[in-house]
């Protein structure tokens, strides 16, 4: 029971930041490859399988708020499955080294942007 109480604490807090809009499954990745030590590969079908049961509620919720354009968002969801089912296939052609590396990178440019080139909240 002990190492049950870990993983569910990391999901509902990266649920909750889904949920927000934050990117929490960029952090169930993280938290997946740093701290349960899974292959990258595996993290990414977890992080997957996490979002199909996150967004429909997240989506729910937006839209009961009118917090989404409809138009745009289908456009947008077409092109992020497409974009999925790409980036899915080549990321079986990668290996794990490359692909620990582009994520890393990808954690630097998102602080770098961050840091330096955030806009200041009016």
């Amino acid at each position: 029971m002990k190492g049950f109480v870990i993983p569910v604490l990391a999901g509902a807090l990266t649920g909750i930041l889904t949920g927000a809009g934050v990117g929490g499954g960029t952090l169930l990745v993280l938290y997946l490859t740093a701290a349960a030590s899974f292959e990258q590969g595996q993290a990414q079908g977890v992080n997957l399988l996490y979002f199909l049961a996150t967004a429909p509620p997240a989506l729910y919720y937006h839209l009961k708020n009118r917090r989404v354009e409809v138009k745009a968002g289908l456009w947008a969801a077409a092109a992020g499955c497409a974009a999925a089912l790409l980036g899915a296939c080549l990321s079986q052609m990668a290996g794990e080294e490359l692909l620990h590396r582009l994520f890393g990178g990808l954690w630097i440019v998102i602080g770098v942007k961050e840091l330096f080139f955030a806009k200041e909240k009016k």
